[in-house]
């Protein structure tokens, strides 16, 4: 009897001293909503959402400014936003859920899996494994506008072009952030459960999770009861963008709001559970916030969003921290018209979730910051004013160097406008198409409309990666090819003219 009685009154110690706990937190936290309105005000922000969790409870929740501006609606903790990139998290979980399932071992090339995957090389696709991809250490950089087209590119043209994307880099070499790979994955736990991305997510993580607000896909977001626009600054105004009509994507098409993402944020840090229930595999999660890779750490003063972060690793689908001497782990999301950040402290049980209808990653990050110091006692710093002095010192413009203070002349064209007309192909990157239309040459890539207009000779401006594309003409005077430096650490793009 006395036995039952010390371990009832344990529990109720422990308990007691959760409580208290939880009350301290949603002390400390005081205020906090007079610092998110000024930051609002000064980076010029919309609305946004936050939620912070302290082991399975959500300790504060709340809504800022506007989800639609035009009709003064407000944002609320049940307003849903695109939460891009924070998707990958996700899809490297349902990676997980297959591994727990003894469908998938992560350390076998992809390839066994996936026999349509190919890399640039034999050897690299007989090496890449599912582990690889997840830790953006294949060797791939970003190679982003190779998938851009209109309409959005089919998961099996990516599979496709990726054999024609060349690394930058070694595997296994060095971190770089790769988006067609998640999009594998995604096709990768649809290959070994035979159950799409989007049915695994939701009948094994949103369903168990009571994530009702969350769905799978762009176009989705205006099908929500609540849901926020997306905003740009055009000069000091406002406006709103066009909600994006896109479907699926492992890579980062997720929508949800503050309470949902608690939910997630709460099973991760508590090993898994939510409600006593074990929904996510307590080991691969363990292993996916360990350290896999590490990545260039030591803080950058030309990127202000992280002045205090250390030892930047990767996990599996999450970037692992010290940030002011506590274990982090996050993941950001950014879209054209939208910012997302996710943040937990493993050791300390905390989790922070910002959504914000604005695209810049700062705010998002910087409102983190804020919460996380008064959560964890950290020395106060004034993240606004820091960050807002760093990003005012880098846009000073700076003193010519006297031998560029002279533009040169641009050169004419060496060819008359139809010369340039035509249909030009890569492997990889796809179709340039150059028409004539009201005496001007116009671009279209992946039938996606591009600026481009001469710049001197046989280059042109144009709004691809490097900025520039050039035309390639041949002793006959006939152009023969477009090319650009369309990504870092490769050798150029060539798209090929053909009939």
């Amino acid at each position: 009897m006395k036995r039952y009685l010390v371990i009832a009154f344990c529990c109720f110690v422990s308990l007691s001293a959760y409580a208290q706990k939880e009350i301290l937190l949603k002390k400390k936290l005081k205020g906090i909503d007079s610092t998110i309105n000024s930051i609002m005000k000064d980076w010029k922000i919309a609305g946004l959402a936050v939620g912070v969790v302290y082991k399975g409870e959500l300790i504060y929740a709340n809504g800022f400014g506007y989800r639609e501006l035009e009709k003064k609606l407000p944002v609320t903790v049940n307003t849903v936003f695109p939460i891009a990139s924070c998707t990958k998290p996700f899809t490297s979980m349902l990676v997980g859920i297959n591994v727990a399932d003894g469908k998938l071992d992560i350390n076998k090339p992809v390839n066994n899996y996936l026999p349509d995957l190919e890399f640039y090389t034999t050897q690299l696709t007989s090496m890449v494994t599912t582990k690889d991809m997840m830790t953006h250490r294949t060797g791939l950089p970003r190679h982003d506008w190779a998938t851009q087209a209109n309409p959005p590119m089919s998961i099996d043209t990516i599979m496709h072009r990726i054999r024609y994307l060349e690394p930058s880099a070694g595997i296994r070499e060095t971190v770089q952030y790769n988006n067609q790979m998640y999009a594998m994955l995604g096709e990768l736990t649809k290959k070994v459960s035979g159950k799409s991305w989007e049915e695994q997510l939701k009948e094994r993580i949103l369903i168990p999770l009571d994530m009702t607000e969350t769905t799978t896909a762009y176009a989705a977001l205006s099908h929500s009861k609540e849901y926020s626009r997306g905003y740009v600054t055009v000069g000091d105004t406002l406006r709103a963008g066009a909600i994006s009509t896109e479907g699926a994507h492992p890579a980062g098409s997720m929508n949800s709001n503050i309470i949902d993402m608690a939910k997630w944020l709460s099973a991760c840090i508590m090993n898994g559970k939510y409600q006593g229930k074990q929904v996510l595999p307590a080991a691969y999660l363990k292993e996916a916030t360990t350290p896999q890779m590490s990545t260039p750490s030591r803080p950058n003063p030309n990127f202000p969003a992280y002045p205090d972060i250390f030892f930047g690793d990767f996990g599996y689908a999450w970037l692992i921290n010290s940030y002011r001497g506590h274990y982090m782990v996050q993941h950001s999301g950014d879209l054209p018209l939208f910012s997302s950040n996710t943040t937990f402290f493993p050791t300390d049980s905390i989790g922070i979730v910002v959504l914000v209808n604005k695209f810049d990653a700062t705010v998002p990050e910087m409102i983190s910051s804020y919460i996380a110091d008064r959560l964890l006692d950290l020395p106060y710093k004034n993240w606004n004013d820091l960050i807002l002095s760093m990003k005012k010192r880098q846009n000073q413009p700076k003193q010519p160097i006297p031998s560029q203070t002279t533009t040169p002349k641009p050169v004419p064209m060496s060819l008359n406008l139809n010369a340039y007309v035509g249909i030009y192909k890569d492997l990889g990157y796809g179709t340039i198409e150059i028409k004539l239309e009201n005496e001007k040459l116009v671009a279209t890539h992946n039938e996606k409309k591009f600026a481009f207009s001469h710049l001197s000779e046989n280059t042109f401006s144009a709004n691809v990666p490097s900025g520039r594309l050039r035309f390639m003409i041949d002793t006959n005077k006939k152009v023969t090819a477009i090319t650009g430096a369309l990504e870092e650490g490769v050798k150029d793009i060539v798209f090929v003219r053909v009939k």
